[in-house]
């Protein structure tokens, strides 16, 4: 059952992702990933990869699931999957609403500053 849970929030979010972007060009924002700005030209192929992806996604959480049975290393994936989608969500969502430069220009970027020490 706990597949269904986790692949449940990760096609949410997918979609969620999916419809925050297309909102986001459609407003004037652009995408900043180029392999997903040429896909905006087209609803079809744009919506398309992003249900391939979704569904490589589930895969990739049920498979992670049933081999955390043998390697409990594994119960970690889908965990950290479902952070890496929610980031987009989110930084979309306050894009939106908005809040200038979104969460990771506000986060990500100081703190890859104070790392790498530069700026």
């Amino acid at each position: 059952m706990r597949v269904w849970k986790y692949a449940l929030v990760f096609v949410l979010l997918s979609a969620a992702d999916a419809v925050t972007t297309w909102l986001g060009v459609r407003l004037g924002f652009v995408e900043s990933n180029p392999l997903l700005a040429r896909k905006l030209s087209e609803p079809l192929l744009f919506f398309g990869s992003y249900a391939f992806y979704t569904g490589l996604g589930v895969l990739i959480i049920a498979l992670s699931l049933r081999l955390s049975r043998a390697f409990p290393a594994f119960r970690a994936i889908p965990f950290v999957l479902i952070v890496f989608k929610a980031l987009p969500v989110i930084n979309n969502v306050l894009l939106l609403s908005g809040v200038s430069g979104g969460i990771l220009a506000t986060v990500t970027r100081p703190l890859l500053e104070k790392l790498f020490m530069v700026g």
